[in-house]
């Protein structure tokens, strides 16, 4: 057995799954890598080969969740939903977007029995894990680390998956490294506080509450932002990532070089005739560092130590200010904490900002060149919406109802990122696997996403992990993605597999045990993954004829044995034993982890 398992894994690392791409339309061969893999030969295969037929729900599945969930998310329950696409989309946004009971997930979570800080408010989180950590439950990383696990959950078993995507673009967004200071302390908060409570809501709202949680004070240094010692980290990033984005920098100007627009506002931080700077300098980075003095936490050099925010005057630069003014003062001296909440109004409201996000929601969810009127109507919905209280639900709504969402000539064309691609393993195949703290399952479930470089909350840089699918291209990426599927496929505990292979195709075929022939096998799983099926059946399509390939190989180190006939019958009880020397089960469990590395799976 154990031959057979590593042979299966040594074909996924570096042949049939490679040979699975590579039979697929080429544009370009290049040169090897120093691993042998073919990197370029990997990207032009996944670029060049799509699912063929695409269903229109499998699209919508794929891009507002993580693909197909048979007996949740498949043909047959997008049938329900109206009478026709368009009618069927628009519910199932609106569906999506109103949430409701997750009880899978609840379920699944008291199960679990040991997520401890989901219900600890900030001040609890903070005096258990910060102020008076210990180990196990109440280690200082205890908030941290059941949220990446919690994150694995929620969207593995989620009847809102599409809730679950919009959370991981706003974490992306205001990303934050989960081992910061503070941050791996009160991660929970930030994520139900923070990200979860203000998602469809007004996005100045939702900047505010970023910028006063401990978790981001102290990831990008604000808390230590002060007159007599001005620190730019975080007023940098407000700027170039969270709101008016690099694409709104004009370069070393001064400010009154920059082009002005006119916008509706009057009286407070916007003049009175309305007049603002089109696009940012580094000037008005080091005056919204001035605006933002004193904002810190009240941690162990304050009186109480509770890690809420608080305003330190006395830490506060009291002159006037220009931000965004073309060099005129707008904010005026003595305001206080308000110059730095004016600063967050001027960016929240400011049309670059409008553009900048709907750029990033367009990425995300559509294609990683999206094209430019889905953009320009997102972005005048986010604008004209700026005061409502559920700007963001309304933007959510037109971009996802929008022309260019359901065109097909933007369908396929981004590449799953290797969470998305095994949550969506997990759910084609309904793995069995609560992940949860204290596990060993989870732990070496965690171990290999690690490799892959997509572990929640891991990355450093305050941009977020990439978007952009040329990223996730890489042969490491794929194909430790791939091992962490074939993973998910064979863990067992005591015979006991956490994805039940087995037991699905058993009652499949127990009716007409004669159909279970190798091909009837594939096609079955490639219909019951994709959730179609190309007119004419799957018969000589190359993903589908590599698949049946390897199934039907001869056994290893044998002579005696030839390759099994692709449409000979498979006999039921040697699936069920696993019996020697074709050992059915472990060619089962190959035979599907190659379909879930193919290209057809792995776009979106």
């Amino acid at each position: 057995m154990k031959k057979t398992n590593q042979q299966r894994r040594q074909l996924l690392a570096g042949g049939v799954a490679t040979s699975l791409l590579a039979a697929l339309p080429m544009t370009s061969h290049t040169a090897t890598n120093s691993s042998g893999i073919r990197r370029h030969k990997l990207v032009d295969a996944i670029q060049a080969a799509n699912l063929p037929q695409q269903r229109f729900s499998h699209m919508v599945y794929s891009r507002l969740g993580y693909g197909i969930t048979p007996g949740v998310f498949d043909q047959f329950h997008w049938n329900q939903l109206g009478a026709n696409d368009t009618q069927r989309l628009s519910n199932f946004v609106a569906q999506q977007l109103a949430g409701g009971v997750d009880g899978p997930v609840d379920t699944r979570i008291a199960q679990a029995g040991n997520y401890v800080t989901l219900d600890k408010s900030l001040a609890l989180l903070w005096n258990h894990h910060h102020v008076n950590p210990g180990s196990g439950e109440r280690s200082s990383s205890r908030p941290r680390y059941e949220m990446q696990r919690l994150k694995f959950l929620r969207a593995t078993y989620t009847l809102f998956p599409l809730r679950e995507r919009i959370a991981d673009f706003w974490h992306n967004h205001f990303s934050l490294n989960g081992d910061s200071f503070y941050a791996r302390s009160t991660l929970t908060s930030w994520d139900r506080d923070v990200i979860r409570t203000h998602m469809l809501g007004n996005f100045q709202a939702f900047l505010y509450a970023t910028a006063r949680h401990p978790a981001m004070l102290y990831y990008l240094d604000n808390y230590n932002n002060s007159v007599s010692e001005p620190n730019e980290n975080y007023a940098r990033e407000l700027i170039e990532l969270h709101t008016l984005g690099v694409e709104n920098y004009y370069g070393l100007e001064d400010q009154n070089q920059v082009p002005t627009i006119q916008v509706t506002e009057r009286g407070g931080p916007w003049g009175s005739d309305g007049i603002v700077q089109e696009f940012y300098v580094d000037n008005d980075v080091y005056e919204a560092t001035r605006c933002l003095t004193g904002w810190r936490v009240n941690d162990s050099s304050s009186t109480g130590d509770t890690g809420a925010f608080m305003y330190d005057d006395d830490r506060h630069d009291r002159f006037q200010k220009s931000v965004l003014s073309g060099g005129m003062i707008n904010i005026p001296a003595n305001q206080g904490m308000q110059d730095g909440i004016d600063v967050i109004r001027l960016l929240a409201n400011h049309p670059g900002t409008a553009k900048h996000i709907a750029g990033k929601l367009a990425r995300f969810f559509v294609a990683d060149d999206p094209p430019q009127n889905l953009i320009d109507d997102v972005a005048d919905v986010f604008y004209q919406n700026r005061y409502q209280a559920n700007q963001l639900e309304l933007v959510f709504t037109e971009l996802f109802n929008h022309a260019e969402f359901v065109n097909p000539a933007n369908w396929q064309t981004k590449l799953k990122r290797p969470f998305d691609t095994v949550v969506s393993a997990m759910r084609a195949v309904q793995t069995n696997f609560t992940i949860k703290p204290d596990d060993d399952n989870s732990n070496n479930f965690e171990w290999r996403m690690d490799d892959t470089g997509h572990y929640p909350f891991e990355w450093q840089p305050p941009d977020g992990f990439p978007v952009q699918s040329n990223y996730w291209m890489s042969s490491t990426a794929l194909i430790q993605t791939w091992k962490t599927v074939d993973w998910v496929m064979d863990r067992s505990n005591s015979g006991n597999y956490i994805t039940p292979l087995r037991q699905l195709t058993v009652s499949v075929f127990t009716p007409n045990p004669d159909d279970m022939t190798p091909e009837n096998l594939v096609s079955w799983w490639m219909t019951r993954i994709f959730n179609t099926a190309p007119t004419g059946g799957w018969m000589g399509d190359p993903v589908f004829e590599s698949v049946v390939t390897f199934l039907t190989q001869q056994p290893p180190d044998q002579t005696t044995f030839p390759g099994w006939p692709r449409d000979l019958t498979i006999p039921m009880e040697d699936l069920e034993d696993n019996s020697w020397p074709y050992r059915w089960h472990e060619r089962l469990r190959g035979a599907v982890s190659l379909i879930l590395a193919s290209p057809y799976f792995m776009q979106r």
